[in-house]
């Protein structure tokens, strides 16, 4: 059965789980053999959906290795603006699906789970189309609220980057949202909850720059030098939104701020040929670089977002003061691998 998980209920549940996770070290495991699956994760994001499949120990609820991964771009966000979900974005969601489920068999997963984000949570049909996918490919795929998605960012990002001497900040950046998130002294979760991202933020630079109508134009590229400066602008006043709270943290100098998702890991890194972290510097570098490239020169599946993507960062790293990133590669499916309210 497919369910909604409400806030309240949802920052309840994970704070139970995080607790378990505090504490299951001193518990007395069972014998490996009972605590080792095979799983494979979904993060059904607005743009792409992603897949991991993972040797994980239930006991320790530890991600012990990724054995595979793979991803598909299925752009739910451009597909949605009547309030429902196209015909024909449901079936490539659906085909993309089975395909990476074929492929996780294929690397010895025996059950499969996954969470569905923004774009799943503006539209109006998402339960329909969720319950379409269980029975097509048997794959449950729960509706995930900001909190759980920002907590489940954190919860992956923590694990990979144990640090426990430093104040972590996650910044997870997906197709229509945004996530930053810090945990406080006493445990609890700030988060700041965006509305502005990857394909949101080039269709606000289509609209409010170029006067054009992202149903028509998909892409804003080349942007040029002399709309660096206004589409800056956009990103950092979205940046004004950030609770003080999380802002103050920023400066402080033991904070270090994870970014993950794809457009960290995948289109800064690519762009700035960067592997452990970046700089503002290096953002303005690139930018002034290939500002006046268009998607031919771009090149990919996402040039359309790719120049964009580098003003929305550095758009918020100026206006909150952010020296430097450290990407870590993770997303929501090494949350949901780990987590065991998604088996």
């Amino acid at each position: 059965m497919l369910h909604y998980f409400s806030p309240k209920k949802g920052i309840l549940l994970f704070s139970v789980i995080v607790f378990i996770l505090n504490a299951c070290s001193y518990v007395v495991q069972p014998q490996e053999s009972n605590c080792i699956a095979y799983r494979a994760a979904f993060d059904v994001g607005s743009a792409t959906t992603k897949m991991k499949v993972a040797r994980v120990n239930k006991c320790l609820q530890k991600n012990e290795a990724i054995i595979y991964k793979n991803e598909i771009k299925v752009p739910y966000a451009e597909n949605k603006r009547s309030g429902f979900f196209s015909q024909e974005i449901r079936n490539t969601g659906t085909i993309a699906l089975q395909k990476l489920k074929d492929e996780a068999i294929n690397n010895r997963a025996e059950v499969f789970s996954g969470v569905a984000t923004e774009s799943f949570r503006q539209a109006s049909d998402t339960m329909e189309f969720l319950r379409e996918v269980q029975e097509k490919t048997g794959i449950s795929i729960k509706l995930i609220d900001q909190d759980q998605e920002a907590i489940l960012g954190y919860l992956a990002a923590c694990d990979a980057f144990p640090d426990s001497t430093r104040n972590v900040i996650v910044w997870d950046i997906g197709g229509a949202s945004m996530q930053m998130i810090l945990r406080k002294k006493n445990r609890e979760f700030l988060i700041y909850r965006g509305i502005i991202a990857s394909i949101s933020f080039k269709e606000k630079i289509l609209v409010q720059i170029m006067q054009q109508k992202p149903e028509k134009h998909l892409s804003p590229n080349p942007i040029g030098k002399e709309n660096l400066k206004k589409a800056t602008e956009i990103a950092s006043a979205a940046a004004g939104d950030v609770p003080e709270d999380i802002r103050n943290v920023f400066s402080e100098p033991n904070t270090v701020i994870l970014g993950i998702g794809g457009v960290h890991n995948e289109s800064i890194k690519k762009q700035l040929k960067s592997n452990a972290r970046y700089t503002q510097e290096e953002l303005i570098d690139a930018l002034n670089a290939r500002i006046g490239l268009n998607d031919k020169d771009i090149g990919g599946q996402y040039a359309d977002t790719e120049i964009s993507n580098m003003i929305l960062v550095l758009g918020f790293m100026e206006k909150l003061g952010i020296k430097e990133v450290i990407p870590v590669n993770v997303n929501l499916a090494d949350g949901v691998l780990i987590e065991p309210a998604f088996w």
